[in-house]
């Protein structure tokens, strides 16, 4: 039956993903067309070609950012909006009436949701590099474009080689494992915000709204703060080692979010056993 609960889950999340891969993909293309074309045919040394190549694409840049931001948001709040109706609004009852045990339930959410974020993290990638790679090979050319991908990928190699040095794959791992991490934690955590909100008697929605804002600033300020830790007492010592340095604050701020999702899962299951409080 979870299964079942999981993949109807994500047939119901497919045309959300659909409809955020077709706005990268336009948007990408946009951008490409409007703030890199223009600088690869006319380039950048003539004076008035140049300068209107370069408004163009700093315009561009500007609005490919805030497309990103307003996604990336969006992809929140209907990851929000979907947990709270179908887990504390009418169609919640009919939900929790289901023959599964809460910790299904809640897995059963929690599993595609992060996966549907992971998805939209890919697509802002592979779209960021592909603008990336564009602006560089138009500003400096095909040669230059090279040099920044090799020294993209000796930062990559430095900075695991101290582990047996098997940089490239233990640096895919560890940035893997990171980012699994921080999406699950990030879910749990909108999840929770959720449960939280639909304790109130009114404005949920609302309330679950400013309550993942505040926790989601909170945290990052925590992450500031083991950037600030680490920097004083291992980027000091260590300073022919930066390696030593990002492994560090990848393994501490991996534990936070791993101990912010165990208490961010937990709340949510406490919630939805004992102080359900339906539509």
């Amino acid at each position: 039956m979870s299964r079942k609960l999981i993949k109807y889950e994500f047939k119901q999340m497919k045309s959300a993903l659909l409809l955020t891969a077709i706005a990268i993909a336009i948007i990408t293309v946009i951008v490409f067309c409007i703030g890199i074309l223009p600088m690869l045919v006319f380039g950048i040394n003539d004076s008035t070609a140049g300068i209107l190549s370069i408004f163009l694409a700093n315009i561009s840049a500007l609005l490919y950012a805030v497309v990103l931001i307003v996604t990336g948001i969006g992809m929140n709040i209907y990851i929000g909006v979907r947990f709270y109706k179908t887990m504390y609004s009418g169609i919640g009852y009919f939900t929790n009436t289901l023959p599964l045990k809460k910790h299904e339930i809640i897995l059963s959410k929690i599993i595609p949701a992060a996966i549907a974020q992971t998805i939209v993290t890919l697509m802002v990638i592979v779209s960021g590099g592909i603008i990336f790679c564009g602006f560089i090979l138009a500003k400096d050319g095909f040669g230059d474009l090279m040099l920044y991908i090799s020294r993209f990928k000796g930062v990559v190699l430095g900075n695991f080689t101290m582990l047996n040095g098997m940089g490239i794959i233990l640096g895919i791992v560890f940035a893997g494992l990171f980012a699994i991490i921080q999406t699950v934690s990030n879910t749990l955590l909108l999840f929770l915000a959720v449960s939280i909100g639909q304790l109130f008697n009114s404005n949920k929605i609302l309330m679950s709204v400013i309550i993942f804002i505040v926790m989601n600033r909170v945290f990052n300020a925590v992450d500031a703060i083991i950037e600030v830790i680490t920097t004083a007492f291992v980027y000091g010592p260590f300073i022919h080692g930066p390696s030593i340095y990002s492994v560090i604050t990848m393994i501490l701020i991996s534990a936070k979010n791993i101990i912010i999702a165990v208490i961010a899962y937990l709340i949510s299951y406490r919630i939805l056993r004992y102080k359900l409080n339906l539509e």
